[in-house]
């Protein structure tokens, strides 16, 4: 059994006040921990603040002028690998009483070519491609196929504007079309008949904890379900806060499985505060071991 990954510094909360601030910071806290990746945010319009900045509807896609209005300009060296962690679709509030949970629409291509544009624009802020991009799959108005159309659609806009095409992944979610086991398996398999040439660079991300809150009992049936090759890539975590094998989740279980990928994947400790990402890289290297 072999581990070979490599860390994501997390989108916490302290990057985020007035904005969404860049790559600057980020990156110097991902160099002192020693992550090779950072995670920026990539949602629509999701609070009060964000309205106010912008003066746009709450989930409203963000537009160039939105994403000058959030983000920090530029990057502190051409090497920073960043990845893009898009709109979830979770309920957003204004603070005010209003409240709005914008839905994922892969099957409509007006709606997919605005989402493209909105990371493009936050590719361009920062001078510099992301390394990925995660998107998540959203309501069962979407299928496989249009997932898959528009990763391909992702990767050939990048490819046009930067001469490079980033990784995408999807992640799980729970109430989502692709939530447990069965429908990661299903999406890989949907993705290797139709594209085979792209299962090196697609793929999902397993977020263990929305695997575990979708199949509860199932959890380890399912876990065994999931193609190891699918996988590019985890989020660890035990609702956004610290693992610990006290969780319910059967980590001592879900860590061996984990090393039986032979491939090389990156592991994003999905918390909110700086202590609780530093503890949770921690929890990793010791279940690693």
């Amino acid at each position: 059994m072999k581990y070979k990954t490599s860390y994501v510094f997390p989108n916490i909360s302290a990057f985020n006040r007035n904005g969404r601030g860049g790559l600057h910071k980020r990156y110097e806290i991902a160099v002192a921990t020693n992550c090779s990746f950072i995670e920026v945010p990539a949602d629509f319009i999701k609070n009060k603040t964000e309205v106010q900045l912008t003066g746009k509807k709450l989930g409203s896609i963000l537009t160039a002028e939105d994403v000058e209005k959030l983000y920090e300009f530029g990057t502190p060296s051409e090497k920073v690998k960043y990845i893009l962690h898009t709109e979830p679709s979770l309920s957003r509030s204004n603070g005010t009483g209003t409240s709005i949970t914008p839905p994922l629409l892969w099957n409509n291509r007006k709606w997919v070519s605005d989402f493209i544009e909105m990371t493009i624009a936050i590719s361009k802020r920062f001078k510099i491609p992301p390394a990925g991009i995660e998107i998540h799959p959203g309501g069962r108005n979407n299928t496989n196929q249009d997932l898959i159309r528009s990763i391909m659609a992702i990767r050939a806009q990048f490819e046009k504007t930067f001469k490079i095409a980033p990784f995408v992944v999807v992640e799980n979610r729970t109430g989502q079309f692709i939530s447990n086991g069965d429908q990661i398996a299903d999406f890989w398999e949907a993705l290797l008949s139709t594209e085979r040439r792209l299962s090196d660079v697609v793929g999902v991300v397993l977020d263990i904890q929305q695997l575990y809150t979708a199949t509860k009992n199932a959890f380890l049936k399912q876990l065994k379900l999931i193609p190891h090759k699918s996988v590019k890539g985890l989020h660890i975590h035990c609702r956004h806060r610290t693992p610990s094998i006290e969780n319910k989740i059967p980590w001592e279980s879900a860590f061996p499985w984990v090393g039986k990928i032979k491939h090389k994947i990156f592991v994003n400790p999905e918390v909110h505060h700086q202590s609780q990402a530093n503890d949770t890289i921690s929890f990793c290297n010791k279940m690693m071991r």
